[in-house]
């Protein structure tokens, strides 16, 4: 029986050798190829990682060697100093191109008072239409420190742009809760969208609790925050046409029929011995703690500015800002970048990633941009950089920033070169498809594909099939030839041959 199990061993043997080699190759090739996949990755990752280390280290002693580049050509040694004023903070912020032309502790944080309903305005403009009807809730009428208000009843009904003439004009309290919770359905919730706005608009400083101002101390901004929320209120018409307005009154209704009567307490706006020519929007505030703040719009040849002042006692708020805008239009001046740019510019390039490199760029103005600069100095002084914005978000334009010394003094959208668009990769076609094993063959870089595998296990069946078929061929004359050699093999005739 022991040559029965010579075939059987021969067989299993083949059979193992045939599936297992090229199955190992494939493995192996799997695993080199992962193998190599990971080095390459990981090298490149460390690479990147240790240069970007490189490049945020550099920059930051850079910055700590150079300060401002004071000094030096194009420095902050031309910008002119501001007048001294009073108020324990203030800000002159341009509102086209939101340039600091004076600052005073403008990053501290204080008591904004009633100024905070300027960033209620905001809100309302930007959620509601002005002829939504407001009903007024009980605890707007029942406060418990009221302050200012217009006498609102519990359920009387009035207009949105009717609760912005109470708050903008009588500072009314009571029509900004109204108006909080019909925007926000609470107190609690418009505060949130109040902060989640400022954060979208740049501030730094400020977290609100209520819509109106009144004590919490909790309730805090800055002047440069209070700056950036009134130039983007100004982009609203009724915002400018309600701050402007000297008197307005609410009309009676079949739930008020009292007329209710409203002058702006604005003083710069209105005659007298505060006024100041081109004031046009504004807002006052005070409470005991916060002591008065202030917010004065005012425009001159083409360039408007906003003021604002922060714990000023008294009327001396008046008199900081006007002194503030008489400094800021005498040493100051608006320029077109459009009519002052060359055609063509060398200009550092920085995309969103970080990286910066210096290219010849055409000046095609996408949409009118200014600078505002010191009287003194020429347009040609400026340091102008090119920010591009990532290119998932690429458009056509991109945003030509420019500096004097560390200030940002304006800027301009540019239609892009065409070398420094994204481009759109093609969408991959049947044709291309098809077509790509075709090239990866013929340049001898073939990936492996799922037909591979198919055709492997019938190449594998084909081999083991033969190899079977052979060794029982083998196996057929092994046992021929010893039968032959034990005088067992079958005669032709049929018979069996004589035992010896």
């Amino acid at each position: 029986m022991k040559y029965k199990w010579k075939p059987v061993t021969a067989v299993i043997l083949s059979s193992f050798i045939l599936f297992s080699s090229p199955m190992n190759v494939f493995a192996s090739g799997n695993t080199i190829s992962t193998i190599e996949d990971e080095m390459v990755h990981n090298t490149e990752g460390g690479e990147e990682t240790a240069a970007g280390q490189e490049t945020e280290t550099g920059e930051r002693e850079a910055e700590q060697e150079n300060p401002g580049d004071s000094g030096e050509a194009g420095s902050d040694i031309f910008w002119p100093s501001g007048p001294s004023v009073v108020a324990e903070s203030g800000i002159v912020m341009e509102v086209s191109t939101g340039t600091v032309l004076y600052s005073k502790n403008m990053h501290a944080q204080y008591y904004p008072a009633s100024i905070t309903k300027i960033m209620t305005a905001l809100l309302a403009m930007e959620n509601c239409g002005l002829d939504e009807m407001v009903t007024v809730p009980h605890e707007a009428v029942y406060m418990d420190d009221k302050g200012s208000h217009i006498a609102l009843d519990e359920g009387e009904e009035l207009t949105v742009e009717d609760c912005l003439y109470g708050m903008m004009l009588a500072s009314a309290n009571d029509a900004a809760y109204a108006l909080a919770v019909h925007v926000g359905g609470t107190i609690e919730n418009f505060a949130d969208m109040m902060n989640k706005r400022a954060k979208e608009l740049g501030c730094q400083d400020s977290n609100f609790v209520n819509p109106h101002g009144l004590p919490d101390e909790r309730h805090v901004s800055s002047a440069y925050d209070m700056a950036l929320i009134t130039r983007e209120a100004l982009k609203h018409e009724i915002f400018r046409t309600v701050s402007k307005t000297v008197y307005y009154e609410i009309q009676p209704t079949d739930k008020q029929p009292d007329l209710i009567p409203m002058s702006n307490h604005h003083k710069m706006l209105c005659s007298g011995k505060y006024h100041y020519d081109g004031v046009f929007a504004g807002k006052t505030g005070y409470t005991v703690v916060a002591k008065n703040t202030l917010v004065t719009c005012a425009a001159r040849d083409d360039m408007e500015l906003i003021c604002v002042t922060m714990k000023t006692e008294g009327r001396q708020v008046y008199v900081d800002t006007a002194s503030l805008f008489d400094f800021c239009f005498d040493n100051f001046k608006k320029v077109d970048i459009g009519t002052s740019e060359a055609a063509e510019i060398q200009v550092p390039v920085k995309a969103a990633d970080g990286t910066e490199k210096v290219e010849t760029v055409p000046v095609q103005m996408a949409e009118d941009g200014f600078v505002i600069i010191p009287s003194r100095v020429n347009f040609s002084e400026l340091k102008p950089q090119l920010l591009l914005a990532a290119e998932e978000e690429r458009g056509e334009t991109g945003t030509l920033e420019y500096t004097y010394g560390t200030h940002q003094v304006g800027q301009a959208s540019i239609n892009l070169p065409d070398f420094l668009k994204v481009k759109e990769e093609p969408a991959e076609t049947e044709t291309e498809t098809e077509s790509q094993p075709a090239k990866a063959e013929k340049d001898g870089k073939a990936g492996f594909h799922w037909w591979y595998i198919p055709l492997g296990i019938l190449a594998a069946a084909v081999i083991v099939t033969g190899a079977v078929m052979l060794v029982r061929r083998q196996i057929w004359k092994y046992r021929w030839r010893k039968r032959r050699r034990s005088g067992r093999t079958r005669d032709y005739s049929g018979g069996r041959r004589p035992r010896r």
